[in-house]
């Protein structure tokens, strides 16, 4: 039972955000007595905790499993990309930033985990673009790295890119393009082109 409530809870927050769902609702929604779910969870702020650590360790998941496949750094990247995208696409709220004003310290957990996961995906994945020759040799990876981290970051501020203005999809994949043909070499721009077009 406490796994299906932060499953349905997780399905909920995703879809209307996590300040917009009571604990009414989500018995509701299940079929249960709102005295059911306090019986896994102290508080709601306990219920939150724990969906947001089940929907990292989803999409976290997916990432690793991305990462074993031989793919070219480029569909890998783009394969990361398609993963947050198809785990927040039901969401017209930005779950992070209802997460930071509303449940601070469980933001700061979370920034911390996604800032360590981004660095250790993108590392892998730099490694592998400069040895397979798509990206500059002379990079320096670190630099790259907190760049990519603090524009993925940037790119979903609503106060920078205000959703009337800007599509999100449209918005993040153009950026991604702009950051991986800074990074490549005539080979690589080659290439990207290539694999953008295939996953069209």
């Amino acid at each position: 039972m406490k796994n299906k409530i932060i499953h349905h809870a997780a399905e909920l927050h995703l879809t209307f955000g996590i300040k917009n769902v009571t604990m009414d609702q989500l018995a509701k929604e299940l079929g249960i007595s709102k005295k059911t779910i306090y019986q896994y969870f102290n508080s709601k702020n306990d219920l939150v905790r724990h969906t947001v650590d089940y929907i990292f360790d989803q999409i976290q998941t997916k990432i690793d499993q991305i990462c074993l496949m031989k793919l070219n750094p480029y569909e890998e990247i783009i394969s990361v990309k398609n993963v947050v995208k198809s785990m927040l696409s039901k969401s017209n709220v930005l779950p992070q930033y209802q997460l930071k004003k509303y449940y601070p310290d469980i933001a700061k957990d979370l920034e911390e985990r996604k800032f360590k996961s981004i660095m250790e995906c993108l590392d892998h994945n730099l490694k592998k673009g400069i040895k397979s020759g798509y990206y500059k040799e002379n990079l320096d990876k670190e630099f790259v790295k907190r760049m990519y981290y603090l524009n993925t970051i940037n790119i979903n501020n609503p106060e920078l890119f205000p959703p009337e203005e800007f599509d999100r999809q449209k918005t993040t994949d153009t950026f991604l393009h702009m950051f991986l043909s800074g990074i490549s070499t005539k080979k690589g721009r080659k290439k990207l082109k290539e694999t953008l077009n295939n996953y069209k």
